[in-house]
Order: C-alpha cells, then structure tokens, then sequence
C-alpha cells in the first residue's frame, strides 16, 4: 500500500515538473503589454499604446460571430516585427490551441484568417493575444478581451 502511495506522489512530481518545463522562456525577452479594455472589437478596431508604439487590432465582420470565417487585420506603428501571430483563447473554458500566423501584406500590415470555436456556454470570454515576435528573441504580447453571447 505504501508503494502505491509514493507511486503516486512520484507520478504527480513528474507530471509537474514537466508541465513547468514546457515553453520556458527568458522573461527578460517577453514585453506584456496591458489589456485593451476599453474598446470593442464587436464594433471597430482596437489600438493599443505604449510609449511611441502602437498596434491595431480589427476583426471582421462586425459582429464578431462564432463558428465562421474572421477576417483579421493588424497594423504596427513605430515597432519592427519578424512575424506577428493571433492566439485566441476562452477565459472561462478551455477551448483548445488556437494560433496563426499572419501574412505581411505591406509594411507594418498584417493579415490572416481565423474563428472563434463554437461553445455550449451561453456567454463565452476571449482572451485574443497578438504576438509580436522582434529580432533577438524578443516579444510583444498584447491581450485584447472579447465576450460572445450564443443566441
């Protein structure tokens, strides 16, 4: 009975620690940004701001709808970008990975595809996070929020 215990207190140390280990990074080279909170991305694109910098994020059509085709587009103002991707995920229910990689179409404009997962809640949370990966390793993430009602 003993065995099984420590088994056990074994299985979840390794299982911890293994989950801590995923994706570590140099914190030093992540900038978060604070959350675009006072927009509505259900009615116009959102800027976000830091110092000289700044980033706009539209999604399209408006309404945002679930479970169909959206249109994204995101422009950089005084900030380099290697690549930028759009991670999308549920505040309050897991709703699987969701990422892509957006395509430069000019300089500092980027454009991609993506959609919102269909959910059984009635309202569902987003969290729609734009990476902005810079030379060096370096990073830009800026959580934009969204709430979806089921109807």
């Amino acid at each position: 009975m003993k065995t099984k215990k420590w088994f056990s207190i074994l299985a979840g140390l390794v299982a911890l620690l293994s989950l801590t280990s995923c994706e570590q990074s140099d914190s030093g080279k992540v900038s978060q940004w604070p959350a675009v909170q006072d927009c509505d991305l259900h009615r116009e694109s959102c800027r976000a701001t830091m110092g000289k910098a700044s980033v706009s994020l539209k999604i399209s059509p408006h309404p945002i709808p679930i479970a169909k085709p959206l249109g994204i587009e995101v422009e950089l103002q005084n900030l380099s970008a290697e690549k930028v991707e759009l991670d999308i995920s549920g505040v309050n229910m897991y709703m699987g990975y969701n990422r892509v990689t957006l395509t430069s179409t000019k300089p500092d404009h980027y454009v991609g595809t993506s959609m919102l997962a269909f959910c059984t809640n009635q309202t569902m949370q987003w969290q729609i996070t734009l990476i902005i990966h810079q030379a060096n390793d370096r990073q830009i993430q800026i959580p934009y929020y969204l709430e979806t009602v089921n109807r």
